[in-house]
């Protein structure tokens, strides 16, 4: 079995205990809409609205580490995007990322397939995804728009997707965090399957562009909407 298969699970699984307590003691967390994922045996698509560094712990963190939806794999930026970024390149984009369950995307050139390959195997699989559509961080605590590639994602693979919204956490550093000055809310919504957004025939003919863009921004109304409500 490939290593970086099981390590996620692994380390995914250590984490759950220790950040369980600490989320609940230190940003009084509030989890709501895991009765949305009853039911679900096999992998899922998470995408979520992305504010802080936290995020990809606050996942697996609140779901059950045994739950046949885990571990989570994570899209991630190629490695030398993080080549710019101080300290923080030791462990974005190389062995720690891959470890933990992230794969590299390359951006901007337009070719889903390519660029989401190893994602539409994990998913493939019957493993779940977690991406952020942003394609970063809300630099002033608003959702922004989504990229199309996590309507592909949909598309490609019919794996339902599964809209998460955070609320609570945008500009919180540590010593906010043991500070208690931040209260956190995740939520997991209904999901949304490949025949919600592009028809009952969508499997016969790819997507333009324009649809997966269409499609991308009802995901978005989603993920904002509950976002508000939380």
């Amino acid at each position: 079995m490939n290593f970086f298969a099981i390590t996620p699970f692994l380390l995914q699984t250590i984490v759950y205990p220790p950040m369980w307590i600490a989320l609940h003691f230190f940003a009084k967390i509030r989890v709501y809409g895991m009765n949305n994922l009853h039911g679900y045996k096999h992998g899922m698509i998470f995408a979520v609205n992305h504010a802080s560094e936290f995020d990809p712990i606050l996942i697996p963190a609140t779901l059950k580490p045994f739950s046949s939806l885990m571990p989570m794999f994570y899209l991630a930026r190629e490695r030398a995007f993080y080549e710019k970024k101080g300290f923080i390149k030791f462990f974005y984009g190389g062995t720690f990322f891959k470890l933990w369950g992230a794969y590299p995307v390359t951006v901007g050139t337009g070719d889903y397939e390519e660029a989401l390959k190893h994602h539409i195997k994990i998913l493939e699989r019957g493993k779940s995804v977690c991406i952020f559509p942003e394609g970063g961080k809300t630099r002033d605590g608003h959702i922004g728009e989504g990229k199309p590639g996590v309507a592909y994602l949909l598309w490609r693979t019919g794996r339902p997707l599964v809209p998460v919204a955070i609320h609570g956490h945008h500009g919180m550093g540590p010593s906010d965090f043991f500070g208690r000055t931040h209260s956190i809310s995740i939520s997991y919504g209904k999901p949304i399957t490949r025949e919600d957004l592009f028809g009952n025939n969508c499997d016969r003919v790819q997507p333009t562009r324009e649809e997966l863009k269409s499609a991308t921004s009802v995901i978005m109304a989603h993920i904002r909407a509950m976002y508000r409500r939380i």
